[in-house]
């Protein structure tokens, strides 16, 4: 009889011992469930403020854009255009350079280059003869029909493509198209803008040198945008 009872009370106690264990092994498995869930919502939490910082970052990078924007076409178009056309000119170069991720401020040294601003310009060659280019970025109806048809814009005549929020689409997607073409090479893509890719392509298969006073006229004006001074004085 002693020997039995001596058996029961070891077995008693490793039960005893065993349900401490588990509710042990419970007890900190919850906890650590629940440590872990509170560090999952806290990492979300640290995403979601890294996102919001990047987008404020973003949107202040954009809202100095668009007062570089305003402020290049209220120096370059003087009284070329009125002040309704040029905040929704504004409005559209700051959207597609947005888009398209390229500086506005390139855009606007072409628009500079081409037109000097006036949305009513039409090219003409050294002869004097219209060379069929219009507007801002003197496109030429053609291409900017082609380039119309996958914006659903429509062209019906010449003054269609003088509209200035029209004609800076279809230029800034023309460009985007060369770069393209030319693997991301913008100097071949803007001399491409100037005088036909099919021209430059040809140059380019023949080894010969690419006509550069086109594209050092758009940088040089691009240079003189981006180090204006009316960029660094807020005030005006």
């Amino acid at each position: 009889m002693k020997n039995k009872k001596a058996l029961k009370v070891p077995l008693l106690l490793a039960l005893l011992l065993f349900g401490v264990g588990v509710m042990g092994f419970v007890y900190f498995g919850y906890h650590y469930y629940q440590n872990t869930k509170k560090i999952e919502i806290l990492n979300t939490e640290i995403e979601g403020l890294i996102e919001k910082n990047q987008e404020l970052e973003k949107y202040g990078e954009w809202t100095l854009d668009y007062f570089k924007i305003d402020k290049a076409l209220t120096k370059m178009s003087e009284n070329k255009i009125s002040k309704e056309t040029r905040i929704k000119l504004t409005e559209k170069i700051w959207q597609i350079s947005g888009l398209y991720d390229i500086d506005p401020l390139l855009i606007l040294a072409i628009v500079s280059q081409e037109s000097r601003g006036n949305p009513a310009i039409r090219g003409r060659y050294q002869s004097g003869a219209e060379s069929g280019a219009y507007g801002l970025m003197q496109l030429k109806m053609e291409t900017a029909a082609s380039l119309g048809k996958k914006f659903g814009i429509i062209l019906e005549s010449e003054e269609d493509l003088m509209r200035p929020e029209v004609n800076v689409v279809l230029g800034t997607a023309y460009l985007m198209r060369l770069i393209g073409r030319y693997q991301g090479n913008v100097k071949a893509a803007l001399i491409a803008y100037n005088i036909g890719h099919g021209k430059v392509d040809r140059l380019l298969a023949s080894g010969k040198d690419l006509p550069t006073k086109y594209y050092e006229g758009i940088i040089s004006r691009y240079r003189t945008l981006v180090s204006d001074s009316i960029f660094l004085d807020f005030t005006r």
